[in-house]
């Protein structure tokens, strides 16, 4: 599965960006795999996607990072499955 994930810092402090980039220095992602990963230029968070085999690897690699970062996470689809599904879906609400 795919994974949209946004996250934002909870404590923008300096003591916990200094912790957090410690962490982040010493941390080996996973067990899902990042295929996007960056943060936003104002340094208030970042964005990336995320293949994981399930929601439970995905909530293990951002496990180390909670106390840091709120995590807003969506699941994504090739546009060409989310179009075929909205076609039918459509098409399903025209029988009726």
């Amino acid at each position: 599965m795919l994974f949209h994930v946004t996250w934002d810092f909870v404590d923008t402090s300096e003591a916990n960006q200094k912790r957090s980039l410690q962490l982040f220095s010493k941390w080996q992602p996973g067990p899902g795999g990042f295929q996007a990963f960056y943060g936003f230029a104002d340094g208030g968070g970042g964005v990336a996607l995320i293949e994981a085999s399930s929601a439970a690897d995905l909530a293990k690699t951002m496990a180390p990072w909670t106390p840091f970062l709120k995590f807003t996470t969506r699941v994504v689809l090739p546009i060409q499955e989310s179009s075929e599904i909205s076609g039918a879906a459509a098409a399903w609400r025209d029988t009726i």
